[in-house]
């Protein structure tokens, strides 16, 4: 049995003596009231952290569950200011999630959990070499396993199964009404995953498929941050999945996987103008095309096409177009669930895009008019995209009128999505309706289709 905290200069292990009550203890009885309303549990270390002299402040919900436990132990009111909890936050050391190229798989992977969801986080946005790094690292070959994942329970097959399905009906969620539905239920996914990847003991084929599983959800909560509008912390979670990647002996799945990861990362890059980094991005996605299922060469080849149009380079942009028609055109058997979502006419979505991106609206229209036709009422967030874009391209031909009749059918969907990146949309166009477009600046939207 462990020892009580020691009576130090600390005054939460002091009081924790008082009260016969150990740190574990503590966290124990926090994780119940978190699981109560739902929130993932914290570390059982999670309080060591608060013992130190002086001691490292929790964060604020944590504090509030910590206090509201130890008063009712104490039977009397247990304030912030008697445990020293009062002034910013210290950190003893850097978070490793600020730098993720810098860090280790169980690094980062211990960090997110500790506690705090991904979309409270405070980020600066990565640039240059900070983006491109752990990608790069995939190309090197020399695949550090991470062995820091066996010490506590053993994993069983059935479990890994609970998470690869919990991943798909994210996804089923976020496609059908955007990211914000689901966002905290997607942290608290890949909160807790990633405490199963690092803690679980388990035999090789159930490792490659919880590994794998974890790399799906990075990609997908990383998409979800990144249509509510939170770049900074999207790029943590994609370069969370990156690091794994590479210190995990790559099946074929784990492998295509992070293809996947790797574009939709790309994707953003390009969004946010970072356009040498999409390019590292894509060429690691697409490396060693042979072993490259049709329809995965078909997603990458997607995110091409946006890319070019973003850098304006319309001879790629065709290249990208065609390569993914062919490709998908190609598609067998036997190709991953996830890459499900691409059909022809979200290849005209890509395409019209990459045209409007590229200033071009007239050669946009056509295609985009052929993606909102094949749109389905079952996905408003991708039919109020397809709407907007469609619009903005009738706006920019000057047919006004057609504009305004395609921004009031998005306003109608607009109910039924709940996505910052398809508000934003929205707002930008009908403000641009009233502005004369020489003074403005354009930043096109995007979407991935369902």
């Amino acid at each position: 049995m462990a020892p009580l905290a020691p009576a130090t200069g600390n005054p939460l292990a002091a009081l924790l003596q008082r009260i016969g009550m150990r740190p574990e203890q503590l966290i124990a009885r926090v994780n119940e009231q978190r699981a109560r309303r739902g929130s993932p549990p914290l570390d059982i270390k999670s309080a060591y952290p608060w013992l130190r002299d002086p001691p490292v402040r929790p964060a604020k919900e944590n504090e509030a569950d910590a206090l509201a436990v130890l008063s009712v132990r104490a039977g009397r009111t247990v304030t912030a200011a008697e445990l020293g909890w009062t002034g910013p936050r210290r950190r003893r050391h850097p978070r490793r999630l600020a730098t993720p190229c810098e860090a280790l798989a169980s690094e980062l992977l211990h960090e997110i959990t500790q506690g705090d969801h991904m979309d409270r986080r405070h980020f600066m946005l990565l640039t240059g070499t900070a983006v491109t790094a752990p990608a790069l690292a995939l190309l090197i070959g020399d695949n550090t396993p991470a062995h820091a994942a066996e010490t506590s329970g053993r994993l069983s097959p059935e479990l890994v199964t609970t998470i690869e399905k919990s991943v798909r009906e994210l996804r089923d969620l976020d496609d059908n009404t955007g990211s914000a539905t689901g966002l905290v239920w997607a942290g608290g996914l890949w909160q807790s995953v990633s405490r199963v990847v690092l803690n679980a003991r388990y035999p090789a084929a159930e490792g490659q498929r919880l590994r794998t599983a974890f790399i799906e959800l990075s990609e997908l909560y990383g998409w979800m941050l990144f249509d509510a509008d939170q770049h900074p912390q999207a790029q943590r979670v994609y370069q969370t999945g990156m690091r794994l990647a590479h210190e995990t002996d790559l099946t074929r799945d784990t492998g295509l996987a992070t293809r996947n990861l790797l574009a939709s990362a790309a994707y953003q890059a390009s969004w946010l103008s970072q356009h040498t980094e999409a390019k590292t991005l894509l060429d690691v996605a697409g490396h060693n095309p042979r072993s490259i299922p049709p329809r995965v060469q078909a997603v990458i080849a997607d995110r091409q096409i946006f890319a070019a149009g973003r850098r304006g380079d319309t001879e790629s942009l065709r290249r990208a177009r065609d390569t993914a028609h062919d490709q998908l055109q190609a598609t067998g058997t036997d190709e991953p669930w996830w890459a499900r979502w691409l059909s022809h006419p979200a290849i005209d979505a890509a395409t019209g895009r990459a045209w409007l991106a590229a200033h071009q609206p007239a050669e946009a229209e056509d295609y985009l008019a052929r993606r909102l036709e094949a749109a389905r009422d079952a996905y408003p967030r991708d039919r109020m995209l397809a709407t907007l874009d469609l619009a903005d391209a009738h706006r920019l031909t000057g047919d006004h009128d057609a504009a305004v009749t395609l921004v009031h059918q998005a306003t109608d969907l607009a109910d039924h999505v709940d996505s910052q990146r398809a508000q934003a949309r929205l707002h930008e166009i009908t403000t641009a309706l009233t502005t004369p477009p020489a003074i403005r600046t354009r930043h096109p939207g995007t979407a991935r289709s369902s």
